[in-house]
């Protein structure tokens, strides 16, 4: 084989990218699939001595390689710019339904306005930006000194049927009474896993199902949140 086709075969193959296990249900997109289908049609080219089809091939799969990773970035910036909005909006709440609006409007509306621009940076896909935005508006927040009241806590949660708006792991991991971090929505898939119609797949879940919420370290858990309320038996 060519020296320099070897060199440049082998190179083209180690620069196809190595996903983490945070970025694996992302990976499996079109372009993705298609890289990994070009990088078998590159293998099998080179075990048969074609080795400029091999050549060809890799480079085919690294274009879609390539592709994919912009596409995972792409997504990976738009969860993390979403999270920080969805957490930012249920610290206003809080504050609020604390008395902080009233305490410290200035700093309140400073953030209120902050975190509508980051939502208008978020559909305007200035996923960086927005994620920024929302994160000064949390530190804002936080500097608002209000007094707390100790917070009960449900240990359960019964899915809601919202048309348009349908509860998921990751919007009730994202409630104050929950986690207040819609990041966190993996303990509570796991909790509940086997009562799923398909506990492989967290995204079917129907309302009325009652949803177990393990305790963090610190807190304490008890009753069933229905509809807004905290109850002692699910209905």
């Amino acid at each position: 084989m060519n020296r320099k086709i070897t060199l440049t075969l082998i190179t083209l193959m180690l620069l196809l990218p190595l996903m983490t296990a945070f970025t694996q249900n992302l990976q499996n997109n079109p372009d993705y699939r298609e890289s990994l289908r070009y990088k078998q049609m590159s293998d099998e080219a080179l075990e048969a001595g074609e080795y400029q089809k091999a050549l060809e091939y890799a480079e085919k799969a690294k274009e879609y390689a390539e592709k994919s990773e912009e596409y995972v970035q792409f997504m990976l910036a738009k969860y993390r710019a979403n999270s920080a909005l969805w957490k930012a909006r249920n610290l206003l709440g809080q504050v609020e339904r604390a008395g902080g609006r009233d305490s410290a409007p200035a700093k309140y509306k400073s953030a209120q306005e902050m975190i509508e621009k980051a939502d208008s940076l978020f559909k305007e896909e200035s996923f960086e930006v927005s994620r920024a935005t929302s994160r000064n508006a949390i530190e804002l927040l936080n500097s608002i000194e209000i007094k707390t009241a100790q917070k009960t806590l449900p240990a359960a949660y019964v899915v809601r049927d919202m048309p348009g708006n349908e509860d998921c792991f990751w919007r009730i991991a994202g409630y104050d009474f929950v986690y207040d971090d819609p990041a966190g929505w993996w303990p509570i898939y796991q909790a509940n896993k086997e009562k799923l119609p398909q506990p492989e797949n967290p995204d079917l879940i129907h309302p009325g199902m009652v949803m177990q919420i393990p305790e963090r370290e610190g807190e304490t858990r008890s009753g069933v949140w229905v509809d807004g309320t905290i109850r002692d038996t699910a209905p």
